[in-house]
């Protein structure tokens, strides 16, 4: 787990300087700023390095194919009564938290949004990386191999929330750290209860997309 994370982290900070380089190469080059959108794709594109560990690590070492991070069918309506549950606790967590927040006076997290371009364009690509590409990759390392794996050394209880600790802090901004981990744990039990990630990859889309779609008609 210690190496995966470690490697994943190389990644994505190897790629993204790659990427400031090759921007600012072309950007000289052509003498004006690349779309803005070309650079939200090619950042956010990263998230799917994480998945590299993780198979890495997980599968080729191991074995069990994509089934063993999880990728397996799971039961409907359990599944869907979870993720209605899990979202309904995630929005009760934001709320409160955003009350408390404010009252501490601490940063919220920054609006990502402009990043991929104005208008229904930059909306919709904010939505094909930030509620597809990157819940896909993030619930594949982080509960698929990362949860999966401290539960199976440490238990559920340490594993739940070790593993919501490392998904917090990797999002950076203190502001949001404590309601990052609580949704943490909710996508980890969810994975825990089903034994399945799509309904953890489902419920993260979900709120991905209501905070890109909140920051779209907000402002």
């Amino acid at each position: 787990m210690v190496w995966a994370s470690l490697t994943a982290l190389l990644l994505i900070v190897v790629g993204a300087v790659f990427i400031g380089i090759v921007v600012a190469v072309l950007g000289v080059a052509a003498g004006t700023m690349l779309d803005t959108r070309l650079l939200a794709l090619a950042i956010f594109a990263l998230e799917a390095v994480l998945i590299i560990p993780a198979w890495i690590w997980g599968p080729r070492k191991y074995g069990g194919g994509w089934q063993s991070l999880g990728l397996r069918p799971a039961p409907f309506f359990k599944s869907a009564a979870l993720v209605i549950g899990g979202l309904a606790v995630v929005l009760v967590v934001n709320v409160v938290w955003n009350v408390i927040r404010e009252q501490l006076g601490l940063e919220d997290q920054p609006d990502v949004l402009p990043f991929f371009g104005g208008g229904v364009g930059g909306l919709l690509l904010a939505l094909l990386l930030g509620a597809v590409v990157a819940p896909v990759a993030e619930e594949i390392f982080f509960r698929g191999f990362l949860y999966a794996g401290m539960r199976n050394r440490w238990g559920v209880g340490w594993g739940l929330v070790v593993s919501s600790v490392v998904f917090a802090l990797v999002h950076v901004t203190p502001g949001v750290l404590p309601a990052i981990f609580a949704i943490g744990l909710v996508l980890a039990y969810l994975y825990e209860r089903t034994e399945s990630l799509w309904p953890s990859i489902i419920l993260h889309a979900l709120v991905n997309a209501l905070a890109f779609l909140g920051a779209y008609f907000t402002s």
